[in-house]
This record gives structure tokens, C-alpha cells and sequence, in this order.
């Protein structure tokens, strides 16, 4: 399905606006309020420029180049893309990616690459999936001559190169079945309620954690880098405003791994209001605005 040009752009500049407002805040215990934190204006931990990509745009674009229509996916270029990131000596990359990283540089099988480790359940490809939402249920999925059938197994080998335990697959596929119905234009009870579908098909506790999502307010709200608890903050920030603005505010001023809490908060927000409702001043701040929509331009991935 091709989906309309507003709700796409939406969902990927909204990816990097909510990355790039979060990212000052990272690692940082929540704000006096949650409001207190508004503008993109860079800074923080890495000293970002204002609108500058962090890993979880830059990942996102490895992704996005890897789309060749909606019907095939290149898994050699996004190892390419992705090494070529990963030899950038990026500043802020997480372990379980450096370690899926090495493994895939040194030519470990593409599902074998990601490290496996009960301590390593991150959300280093959570954030970077969404456009994988773009993409259609059945789907060539091509590595060194090889092809990969559905959508689902696409997902998962992209989810393996660098995460491998099976959280982050969850993760991954509830997102990405969110994102679809968002792109859809069905209401925002309808798509959280595909989301808890999702989980149902995965483990008992992403289950549970779906459905806690709407018993959180803002002072208790994690967002922490587990793969769980960033799905689930992107997921109350959607469901608890009523425009993507104030979501995305709220979600990133609750610090902590606040760039990727407010990168899957900002996917679903852009997909479900369309990129309309992303304020100028933030959309002329973005590092890859034009880039981010020239691409999507020339692999005609909307309509």
C-alpha cells in the first residue's frame, strides 16, 4: 500500500524531530515539568548542533536508503550504509549495536549478528525501523542473491544485525503495526488497539506492558533504553495529547534515553497527524529534512 504523502513525511521528520529535541536531555533525570523543554537547541551530553541527527536518525536513513520499492528491500545496502555509519566513529552509538556492528563487519550471517544477552535488550532498532512500515506484506527482502519473502522476516533479519534477543524483534513488529495503521488514518483507539493485538501475538510481558500503557502518567512514565519501555513511551505520548507537539514535548522532557523515546513517539505522532502538524520552526532546524523527503520522493514511497 502506498500511502499519502502528507502522513509519510510526517512520520519520518517526525522520527527526527522528536530524536533531535530529545537529544539534549539525554541521559538527564526528568525536567521540573513537562513543558519545561520546548525548542530544538542542541547541546547535552554530545554537544549536539541544534537539529542535528543523533543514532537514531542516521540509522533510520541507513533503513530508508535500503528501500528500493515498496516490494524490495537491499539488505547489502543497509550493511553497507551501516557500516559506512559505524566507521563515521558516530558519538553516541549504544553497546548492543557495536557489538551487532563488529559481528556484522566481520561477516557473521545477517540474523547472527546481534548479541544475545539478557542485559542487552535495547532499542537501537526500534528506533531506526519505521520505514519499514512503508513497506508491503509481501516483500523481496535480497542479500547476496538471496531473497527473504515477507515483510515479517525482513523485519526480523533487519532487527538481528545488531539486536538479537527476541524483546527487540517484539518490539519491533508492534511498532511497525502501529505505524501501518496510523499511516491508514484509522482512529488513534483503533491503532493502539492493533498494537495490543501485536503484543497478544509476542510474549506475555510486552502484552502486559501495551496494556499498562495507558495507566501511566507523566511522573511515572520509563523511558529508559530497554526496547519495552521505549515502545511504551512513544505509544502514551501518542495516546495521551491531542497533537504532536505537546506529545513530543511531554515524552523528551522525562530525560533519560529522551532522543529515542521521542524518535518513536515522533514516527507514530507524523504517521497519524501528518506533517502539517510539525511546527516550522522545529522542521527548519532538522539536519535531513530535504534529504529525508528527496528520498522518499525518489523511491516513491508516497502518493
Amino acid at each position: 500500500m502506498i500511502y499519502s504523502q502528507d502522513k509519510v513525511l510526517g512520520m519520518l521528520w517526525g522520527l527526527h524531530t522528536g530524536d533531535s529535541l530529545g537529544a539534549p536531555l539525554e541521559f538527564l533525570p526528568p525536567s521540573a515539568a513537562w513543558n519545561q523543554h520546548t525548542e530544538i537547541v542542541g547541546g547535552g551530553k554530545f554537544n549536539w548542533k541544534a537539529g542535528e541527527a543523533t543514532d537514531d536518525t542516521d540509522l533510520m536513513l541507513c533503513v530508508l536508503r535500503s528501500i528500493e520499492t515498496p516490494q524490495k528491500f537491499s539488505f547489502d545496502i543497509l550493511k553497507q550504509e551501516m557500516l559506512a555509519w559505524f566507521a563515521s566513529e558516530p558519538p553516541d552509538i549504544g553497546t548492543t549495536t557495536v557489538k551487532g556492528l563488529r559481528n556484522l563487519k566481520a561477516g557473521l550471517p545477517l540474523r547472527e549478528c546481534g548479541f544475545v544477552d539478557e542485559k542487552f535488550q535495547g532499542n537501537g532498532s526500534i528506533m531506526r525501523v519505521a520505514p519499514l512500515s512503508l513497506l508491503d506484506e509481501q516483500v523481496e527482502g535480497v542479500y547476496q542473491g538471496q531473497s527473504i519473502v515477507s515483510l515479517q522476516e525482513v523485519l526480523e533479519t533487519q532487527t538481528k544485525m545488531t539486536h538479537g534477543h527476541s524483546y527487540c524483534v517484539e518490539a519491533d513488529r508492534v511498532l511497525v503495526a502501529a505505524l501501518k495503521a496510523a499511516l491508514q488514518g484509522i482512529s488513534k483507539s483503533e491503532i493502539y488497539q492493533v498494537a495490543l493485538r501485536e503484543a497478544q501475538k509476542q510474549s506475555r510481558l510486552l502484552l502486559q506492558r501495551v496494556q499498562d500503557v495507558p495507566t501511566f502518567s507523566w511522573e511515572t512514565l520509563p523511558t529508559s533504553g530497554f526496547c519495552f519501555d521505549t515502545l511504551c513511551a512513544g505509544l502514551w505520548a501518542f495516546l495521551s495529547y491531542d497533537n504532536l507537539p505537546d506529545s513530543l514535548v511531554a515524552v523528551v522532557n522525562r530525560g533519560d534515553d529522551s532522543d529515542s523515546c521521542g524518535a518513536v513517539a515522533g514516527a507514530l505522532c507524523g504517521a497519524y497527524y501528518g506533517s502539517s502538524a510539525i511546527p516550522e520552526r522545529w522542521l527548519r532546524a532538522l539536519e535531513f529534512r530535504h534529504e529525508i523527503e528527496s528520498l522518499l520522493k525518489m523511491k516513491k514511497l508516497f502518493c
